[in-house]
């Protein structure tokens, strides 16, 4: 635990420097976890929990150190934040955990035919980069952490077990060896259709490159209900300066999403540890294709939002089940 106080304080730390250098905007809290599926079916298997808290924030200052490392989708910057034909440049700092386990965590032996136990720890920092005239998106991120002991997994899954009665996981002495994380993620999102003010589709395109994973991925997003400006990164505060209308959201949304995997470290050991790893699931069990299929409905008003969504995956090995995962976002306008 004492780690866990080490990580906590230093989060406030860089708060408390974003506070005094920018412009904070708003705090994002978002928890994965399998038993917010809609079922309330706990499994304790595959990817089991996520964290992510992310501060977001603005500037007019030149991007330097990891910023430039950051793609704005055009070279054109406005100094007006209320102007509504600008692009919104949205900078963010998070901190991730993610744990995964094998299909039974009530066995303390290696369960060769399942995922190896591990988690995942590391810091982002990215760039919300939308042009709401042309109506898209680009957003990218830097993460930079560290996977399996190191990251605490065993630590906090025994320690939430322990304190709210679930079954004790007994096989993280199995877990993947420390290794470095550094990835890189592209996402591109664009306006497809709209036939009317309450209905959209979006499409998307994303990769993730680095020695966490490598892959490429395609989808569309579908909305329905009450909505602001999708590539607005202000949507609320961009309709309570416009007369008649309100800064309310409330609509649902479904999001399908193809994979193609080039390789996973966190079924296949770490990039500079695999090979001493007691357990991992081989390159040739690998579902190099895979789906993801998520549902949810979003709830804002002003600068505080809550939404709720459940992820459909489909198997990512060979013997694998397909899983649901829930997830909560609370995000607080600052």
């Amino acid at each position: 635990m004492k780690r866990i106080v080490m990580f906590t304080l230093s989060w406030l730390l860089v708060i408390h420097g974003l506070a005094q250098r920018n412009q904070l905007q708003l705090i994002r809290i978002s928890e994965d976890n399998d038993a917010l599926n809609v079922r309330r079916e706990s499994t304790d298997r595959e990817y089991t929990n996520g964290t992510r808290i992310d501060i977001f924030y603005t500037k007019h200052a030149k991007p330097r150190l990891l910023s430039a490392l950051l793609i704005p989708i055009g070279s054109q910057r406005f100094e007006d934040d209320n102007d509504p034909n600008a692009i919104d440049n949205l900078y963010g700092v998070g901190l991730t955990q993610l744990m995964y386990t094998p299909s039974d965590i009530t066995q303390e032996n290696v369960i060769r035919q399942s995922r190896p136990y591990t988690g995942v720890l590391y810091a982002t920092h990215s760039l919300i980069s939308s042009d709401p005239i042309h109506k898209q998106r680009l957003t990218t991120e830097l993460g930079l952490g560290v996977l399996g002991k190191a990251a605490l997994g065993k630590e906090v899954q025994t320690w939430f077990h322990e304190k709210f009665g679930f079954d004790k996981p007994r096989g993280w002495q199995h877990q993947l060896p420390t290794d470095v994380v550094i990835n890189y993620l592209i996402v591109y999102e664009k306006a497809l259709v709209q036939p009317s003010p309450n209905l959209e589709i979006i499409g998307l395109l994303s990769t993730n490159v680095g020695s966490l994973s490598n892959n490429i991925n395609a989808g569309i997003t579908f909305r329905a209900g009450i909505f602001g400006n999708y590539f607005s990164n202000f949507p609320n505060r961009e309709a309570a300066s416009q007369p008649g209308k309100r800064p309310f959201q409330f609509y649902f949304f479904m999001r399908p999403v193809g994979r193609l995997v080039m390789d996973d470290a966190v079924l296949q050991g770490g990039f500079f540890t695999h090979n001493s790893a007691e357990h991992v699931i081989d390159r040739d069990l690998l579902n190099r294709g895979y789906m993801q299929f998520e549902y949810g409905v979003v709830l804002s008003r002003n600068r505080l939002g809550i939404s709720f969504s459940e992820k459909l995956i489909t198997a990512q090995y060979n013997g694998a089940p397909s899983q649901q995962v829930g997830n909560l976002t609370f995000s607080f306008g600052l």
